[in-house]
């Protein structure tokens, strides 16, 4: 058996090890009417916290497999070994087809609402923290152990008790490309056809189109180039 034919074989059954896990929270979270396309395929490699938020599809799209959760790999993770963990307390939309890598961890809060555009796709082993809003546009695609976090977590106060670490929106345009290990923080608006170097530690606004950001802190390095998407 050749590796493509393999793999193959493998994705097979793992969609067919999902499908118990995927039923119980296709009907669990969604209308009866949504629930029954099972338009959500959750690996049985995932860890689901809590899913007490509110999640919502874009229903024009709806299919079986519109989202997949914990499924793609790459050469550096290893299926077997790394869990997907959701912990969903706010609001998750959906708006078109989506792919969670294996070992992701995506936790939104009470007060967060995350959005992920059409054909999204997140490498494994990343992370998303979204106390307030993180919103990634259509054809954004992240490699492995990429970092989006809209908040920092714990909270800072000066001399007079006031908080000066309020969580901030990240937000991503259409066509984004991260390399591997970036790290986004809060308060950073990435505009559309953008790309991001690997290792980078994004902050900040960057407006201007077709550029290539990277750095620590991230900087413009090059311009008039974007990702070219495959039809």
């Amino acid at each position: 058996m050749n590796e493509r034919h393999r793999n193959k074989r493998l994705a097979a059954i793992r969609y067919v090890l999902a499908l118990p896990r995927s039923v119980w929270y296709n009907y669990r979270l969604l209308p009866v009417r949504q629930a029954r396309h099972l338009p959500l395929l959750i690996s049985h490699r995932t860890r689901v916290v809590d899913v007490s938020g509110r999640i919502s599809l874009n229903t024009e799209k709806l299919r079986i497999g519109m989202v997949k959760i914990g499924f793609n790999t790459c050469q550096t993770t290893d299926f077997r070994y790394h869990r997907t963990i959701l912990n969903i307390r706010g609001r998750l939309d959906f708006l078109g087809e989506c792919a969670i890598g294996a070992g992701c961890s995506i936790e939104v809060a009470e007060t967060g609402t995350l959005t992920l555009g059409d054909h999204f796709n997140m490498g494994p082993c990343s992370l998303i923290v979204c106390h307030k809003a993180t919103t990634f546009g259509r054809d954004v695609l992240t490699s492995w152990r990429c970092t989006f976090m809209d908040t920092d977590q714990h909270r800072l106060v000066d001399n007079e008790g006031h908080r000066c670490n309020e969580d901030r929106p990240i937000v991503f345009g259409d066509n984004v490309w991260c390399g591997c290990n970036v790290i986004v923080t809060k308060g950073t608006h990435v505009c559309s056809h953008s790309t991001i170097g690997a290792g980078s530690c994004v902050h900040g606004t960057f407006d201007e189109e077709r550029t290539v950001i990277a750095g620590n802190p991230a900087r413009v390095v090059r311009r008039g180039v974007w990702r070219e998407i495959d039809n």
